[in-house]
């Protein structure tokens, strides 16, 4: 049973960036085309909810920047050689020389607990360009970045010590030399050996904690701002302003904060989800179940993350009996109550409980039908669906000749209220709609269904 999430290992990043898995390659070849036309300092927000795939997204354009930077080995040449193959061949009536650059990708949730955020991109940045180029060959960029190891904390010595190879650097400090110097020392030494500019990503800023994330940025905006350096922050704006927030109070405008040190603000194109459905094999909307599935997702505006575990769900709760109904028996009016449950409601409830967990349990509760109103009261798939909740004489359709037109929503309310509010005791055993029949044991069935913990659950 796996997960139908597309991890950024290195083998996704490609694979997907060569199948155009998502439908963003275009967007991406723009950013990429961006990053090589800048000639100055720059910041760069690339903004997108949590979940969209913006990991994925300056991932592969750190890849395309490393496959055209001959001093940057992380690939091996046919690797290079397919992922420039991608590149060109979406350039071919146009100028398609991207300069040598070197990327660096910065996780700052991962390194949240440093006292300096300073330190660990300069460890990051000494770390992206040891590939076959030797430190050995560069000592003095290796001791510039002891210098500002010194300056800063002084306490990320003996890992520095590490990364460079053994090389002691240390008996080359020079006492009372300014960062700021040193930091620009650093560049001037590293870059000419190893691409034109430095592009450095800085990913998952909006969930650190809030001294870190400001200090992050008051260093960058101080410290690393000269015209062959970018940065790209992939963020939730949204949520850095509450970050920035709660360092600085409520009442601290964060918005203009923020437009201090973003020089571009780029919203993250959309994915093309049809792509997306096939990529992870749920493209085949024929099903009910899917169908339902596809609107409690528009509905929920699930980003691509949230799909893939919720299709996951879907497919583990009651994936045998939506699709293939011959293998059960819902012949019966209780059975073909059951039958719409699994249909409609189980897909419903699970999209609820991952978007909003105080609502489903109103739902569950019997306190709030709205859920099931809003994803099956309006359009084709309610009125299709719900055909079987009619009785004799009724219709959906309004001034139709022998005919009782009844509100598809009042329907829908008598389910819910079978559901999750009927009282089934003494005379009274069951609730029919139409041509379904609901009763307490198919509430049971219902939640143990949605738990994932029932017969019709499949682990595979």
């Amino acid at each position: 049973m796996n997960s139908l999430e597309l991890q950024p290992t290195i083998e996704q990043i490609k694979r997907t960036y060569c199948q155009n898995t998502i439908g963003r390659n275009r967007d991406l070849h723009r950013f990429v085309e961006l990053l090589n036309a800048l000639d100055d300092g720059c910041v760069i927000a690339l903004d997108g909810n949590w979940g969209s795939g913006k990991t994925f997204f300056v991932k592969q354009a750190k890849m395309i920047l490393d496959a055209h930077n001959p001093f940057i080995t992380l690939y091996e040449q046919s690797d290079a050689e397919t992922i420039k193959n991608v590149w060109k061949d979406s350039h071919s009536s146009c100028d398609n020389e991207i300069n040598p650059q070197i990327s660096v990708y910065y996780d700052a949730w991962e390194n949240d607990n440093d006292d300096d955020p300073l330190l660990s991109i300069i460890y990051e940045i000494l770390k992206a360009v040891d590939s076959d180029y030797s430190f050995k060959a560069n000592v003095s960029l290796v001791k510039i970045a002891a210098i500002i190891a010194e300056l800063l904390t002084g306490k990320k010595v003996q890992s520095l010590i590490e990364a460079v190879k053994q090389v002691d650097p240390f008996s080359c400090i020079r006492e009372g030399q300014n960062l700021r110097e040193s930091i620009s020392e650093f560049f001037d030494s590293l870059l000419p050996e190893q691409g034109n500019r430095l592009v450095v990503f800085i990913d998952e800023l909006d969930r650190c904690t809030p001294n870190f994330a400001v200090r992050l940025l008051e260093r960058i905006k101080h410290y690393f701002f000269k015209d062959n350096i970018t940065f790209v922050l992939s963020v939730n704006t949204h949520e850095l302003q509450n970050t920035v927030k709660q360092h600085y109070g409520n009442e601290f405008d964060a918005f203009r904060y923020l437009d201090r040190f973003f020089d571009i603000r780029i919203s993250l194109p959309l994915a093309d989800l049809q792509q997306y459905y096939h990529c992870i094999g749920f493209e085949n909307t024929r099903y009910t179940y899917d169908m339902v599935a596809h609107e409690v997702i528009r509905q929920y505006c699930f980003e691509l993350r949230e799909i893939a575990k919720y299709i996951r769900l879907i497919k583990i709760a009651a994936y045998a009996p939506t699709h293939d109904g011959r293998r059960y028996n819902f012949s019966f009016s209780d059975g073909k109550g059951l039958q719409f449950c699994l249909l409609a409601i189980v897909p419903i409830m699970i999209g609820l409980k991952m978007h909003d967990s105080s609502q489903y349990k109103a739902f569950v509760e019997g306190k709030d039908a709205s859920p099931l109103i809003e994803i099956m009261g309006k359009g084709d798939l309610g009125i299709n669906m719900c055909s079987s909740l009619l009785g004799n004489k009724e219709t959906y359709e309004e001034n139709r000749e022998g005919m009782v037109t009844v509100c598809l929503n009042d329907k829908l309310e008598k389910v819910y209220n079978a559901l999750f509010i009927q009282d089934y005791q003494r005379r009274l055993y069951e609730s029919t709609i139409g041509e379904l029949s609901f009763d307490k044991k198919i509430k049971k069935i219902l939640m143990q269904t949605v738990s994932l913990l029932s017969g019709y659950a499949d682990y595979s």
